[in-house]
């Protein structure tokens, strides 16, 4: 069964959307943290969800300020606005679900995300799972614009992201943002979670996860062998197996 469960934000209504499996138990669910420039319908998350709800787990997804369905204002993008309405959207999920244990997917940008708000996070999460996060968010976001279009994007405040459907403006000061909270500034973590992570990853290095891993002892790296950021179609199915037995093993 599927819901949709709104609530306000600063910005405007956010609709999440809650997967609930048939003879649910009400023990466990997860909430999914999408990466940049994609949303909670993303394929990706799409998937996910839909085995999720097959193995009996519940999901509670929405999208980010000035993604998907929420594309207003190009201002909404900032990394305050994201944290602000990743804490109300758990708020709403617990107060909906008291019974139930929550943990947390975050990929990409959203691994990122859930890194910073797992050391202001007041209630525990039953499980953590990272799917090839950006831990170093501001070097991605910064390689991404080589050379001169780094400079350019500085000098005048903002910048045209191309993708083939949604053409993201970024404001300089998102970067300036993701520069001063740092993962590698907040210490070490004493919250147990599992990176998921393509070896041939192309935008976010394999390599940034294994440092993360040697400094965070109570982390654990599994590799996806030949995979990049976007996922093949293989490789996504057995990601999906491999979650699930981490999740259901908790």
């Amino acid at each position: 069964m599927k819901q949709t469960l709104t609530i306000p934000s600063r910005i405007d209504d956010i609709e999440i959307d809650i997967g609930i499996p048939e003879n649910w138990d009400e023990q466990k669910m997860m909430i999914l943290h999408h990466g940049f420039n994609s949303g909670k319908s993303g394929g990706t998350y799409t998937t996910i969800g839909d085995k999720l709800l097959e193995k009996g787990i519940a999901y509670a997804k929405f999208s980010l300020p000035y993604h998907a369905e929420r594309r207003h204002d190009d201002h909404d993008f900032t990394l305050a606005n994201c944290l602000e309405d990743c804490n109300l959207v758990e708020k709403a999920v617990r107060e909906t679900f008291p019974q139930t244990q929550i943990g947390i997917v975050g990929r990409s940008f959203g691994g990122y995300l859930t890194l910073l708000r797992l050391k202001e996070a007041h209630q525990p999460y039953f499980k953590v799972l990272l799917l090839s996060p950006a831990i170093y968010m501001a070097e991605v976001f910064k390689n991404t614009l080589a050379g001169d279009a780094f400079e350019t994007f500085k000098a005048q405040g903002y910048g045209t992201f191309q993708n083939k459907e949604n053409p993201m403006i970024i404001h300089y000061e998102l970067y300036q943002e993701l520069e001063n909270n740092s993962i590698s500034t907040l210490g070490i973590y004493e919250d147990a979670m599992t990176i998921f992570h393509g070896t041939q990853d192309d935008t976010v290095p394999y390599s940034d996860s294994e440092e993360f891993v040697k400094n965070n002892p109570n982390t654990t790296l599994i590799p996806l062998e030949n995979e990049t950021h976007r996922y093949s179609e293989e490789g996504l199915l057995k990601l999906c197996e491999d979650m699930i037995c981490f999740i259901k093993n908790s």
